[in-house]
């Protein structure tokens, strides 16, 4: 693309030879034109005069002239004696039939000439039309003149305008040059032209979702260090046993013991991975109208064997209602609250999935009549990684700070409430209906 500064000069530069030319070009024209009536004027009045002067013979008078360049010439043609007089020692004029202006070609030149009669006179007085042009040529270079003696002085002008109004952008440069690759902190816009300040706080914008990307990675890779040391060490240990074991039982004991402690840690490394995609900038995600009521029933139907084998039954009550987002994380929004609940609920309990459309929101509520959560621990249970003391479910904290995320990239909300028959837990998610 090349140099800003060069280009911007250059293109006031030509723009300005453009309309300097453009208006030599008008100047001509409308001097050309002027010049014209005037020298009409001129030549008319001057065969007047020659038609007007009585008995004194054309050869006793002075014809004016211009310049020794510019002659006019004048020929006086009597009929009665066949004489004919011509202003100067040239070729003579053909004689015109007509009064009035003529232009005609003579020696391979075009003449303006004005022809009348006086008596037995035919008097013609004419000009090279060349003379007016030279006279409308020399009237636009005058005007032009000044234009070329001050553009260099122009561009001199237009090169400090130019730098002086590009600094700010140099000096931007300059400082996001100078920082570090960890330095993520918003530039200032203080100073800045209107113009420079739109992109610079586009590249603030884009370097807090940078920011906010990385702490995501980073607590990731915290959290994912720390979560699978645990169940890591537990398989080492296991496999240490199951070496160990003197007999069939105890070996059987100790690989399903591994067994179990392999399906955990995979457990959670799928939760693990569903975090890490949910946290970077969701804006790459399409977001669509997903019918609420046909999601709600493939939970109940994907979770109905797990349920029956409990005894719980779960039903989705049928809905109209429609939610705008990514139907892939909604489905896994709900069915992890859904998992939740047939978790905690003891045989014999009922799950309830239901959704409406309430004003400008759409409510997703998944209720249980189980134990419930104590209201100390509401407000924690989104947390990554944190359990309530005394629960002795099988988990790994994760499942419902993914719930927090999704509801976060559909810009809703999730409240814990009471749930069925007086006990046990609601999830309340509200939506906007145009996120």
């Amino acid at each position: 693309m090349g140099s800003i500064r060069r280009r911007i000069l250059f293109a006031l530069i030509f723009a300005e030879i453009a309309a300097g030319l453009l208006t030599a070009w008008a100047s001509f024209y409308t001097a050309k034109d002027e010049f014209s009536q005037f020298l009409d004027s001129e030549l008319e009045q001057l065969a007047i005069a020659m038609a007007n002067r009585g008995d004194i013979p054309p050869s006793s008078l002075t014809i004016p002239s211009r310049s020794p360049n510019h002659q006019v010439l004048v020929q006086v043609y009597e009929s009665r004696s066949n004489s004919l007089f011509i202003s100067e020692k040239a070729r003579p004029l053909p004689i015109l039939v007509s009064k009035g202006f003529s232009t005609i070609r003579r020696n391979d030149e075009e003449w303006r000439i004005f022809m009348t009669t006086a008596g037995d006179e035919i008097i013609e007085v004419g000009e090279p039309v060349s003379v007016r042009t030279s006279l409308a040529v020399n009237a636009s270079l005058k005007i032009l003149q000044p234009l070329l003696i001050l553009l260099p002085l122009t561009a001199v002008i237009i090169w400090l305008v130019v730098g002086e109004g590009l600094a700010p952008l140099d000096r931007t440069a300059r400082s996001v040059a100078s920082r570090s690759p960890e330095s993520l902190t918003p530039l200032g816009t203080k100073g800045l032209p209107e113009e420079l300040k739109a992109l610079v706080t586009a590249i603030n914008s884009l370097m807090e979702r940078l920011s906010v990307s990385l702490d995501s990675q980073k607590r990731f890779a915290s959290d994912a260090a720390h979560e699978l040391r645990t169940p890591l060490t537990a398989i080492k240990l296991q496999a240490q046993l199951a070496r160990r074991a003197r007999t069939p039982e105890a070996l059987d004991r100790a690989l399903g013991r591994l067994d179990e402690g392999i399906s955990r840690a995979t457990r959670l490394i799928e939760q693990l991975l569903i975090i890490a995609r949910l946290d970077p900038d969701a804006a790459r995600h399409p977001f669509e109208s997903v019918p609420l009521g046909s999601l709600l029933l493939t939970v109940q139907h994907d979770l109905e064997p797990i349920a029956s084998g409990k005894q719980i039954t779960v039903d989705a009550e049928p809905s109209d209602a429609e939610a705008f987002g990514m139907r892939d994380a909604l489905l896994l929004m709900v069915t992890n609250l859904a998992d939740n609940a047939l978790k905690y609920t003891p045989e014999g309990g009922r799950i309830v999935l239901s959704s409406a459309s309430e004003g400008n929101s759409v409510f997703i509520r998944v209720a249980d009549n189980g134990p419930g959560i104590p209201v100390k621990d509401r407000k924690r249970i989104f947390e990554r990684f944190y359990r309530a003391l005394g629960t002795h479910v099988p988990g790994n904290g994760l499942g419902l700070a993914i719930v927090q995320r999704i509801v976060e990239l559909h810009h809703g909300t999730i409240e814990v409430k009471d749930g069925l028959d007086g006990r046990g837990t609601t999830m309340e998610i509200r939506l906007p209906v145009r996120a």
